[in-house]
């Protein structure tokens, strides 16, 4: 048990520490020249790379190594268990989970980060295909109503996990440890909708005002 226990610790450092890469703050920096902290909502991710850069080709680039870092972080995980004997599955899970934290609190950047969609998309399909129809729906249907792209995304997610336990619930630990990580990093943005302050479908700012 205490080594099984040591092995999955070491996933989750592993894990940690890939989802810690601070994919769109080197890339805005390197390509750019700039610092994406400084832009829009300060956040480390897809979305607010193309509203510090207006450019299509570098919010691909963001896009994908951030689903990148979760997919390796996925895969080392349910390799590593798999080749000690252990639960493959449950060390794919806790490399994930640990890819999301180390994106959105990033050890390099002073535990900032981003907010951890992108970097889950690798373990909601491995864990749970069939449902990620159910997110897209929820998202789209949420922002065509409300016109907030936050509401879509923070609506969704909570789905998700509800959805997990009805029809999926081997996937059901996972997503909801997920979600609660995607959530606590939206909360923010929230509070900007109550108070009537977020911007509805934006998708770059012209300041270096954080919204």
């Amino acid at each position: 048990m205490d080594s099984e226990l040591g092995a999955y610790i070491a996933i989750a450092v592993i894990g940690y520490l890939l989802g810690s890469f601070p994919t769109a703050y080197v890339a805005v920096k390197h390509f750019q020249g700039k610092d994406i902290l400084e832009y829009g909502t300060g956040n480390v991710g897809t979305m607010n790379t193309h509203r510090a850069t207006n450019s299509k080709p570098l919010t691909l680039l963001v896009l994908a190594g951030d689903v990148l870092k979760g997919a390796v972080a996925l895969v080392l995980g349910f390799a590593i268990a798999d080749w000690l004997g252990m639960d493959a599955g449950v060390g794919a899970a806790v490399g994930s989970v640990m890819a999301v934290l180390g994106h959105n609190y990033s050890v390099f950047l002073k535990f900032k980060g981003g907010k951890g969609l992108a970097t889950s998309a690798p373990a909601v399909l491995y864990f749970a295909l069939p449902l990620a129809p159910v997110w897209f729906g929820a998202f789209f249907l949420t922002v065509a109503i409300t016109r907030f792209m936050v509401l879509g995304q923070i609506i969704a997610t909570l789905v998700l996990p509800v959805v997990a336990y009805l029809f999926i619930p081997d996937a059901a630990v996972v997503l909801t440890a997920l979600a609660a990580l995607v959530i606590i990093r939206h909360a923010p943005r929230l509070k900007n909708v109550i108070q009537g302050t977020e911007p509805k479908l934006y998708y770059k700012t012209r300041s270096t005002e954080k919204r």
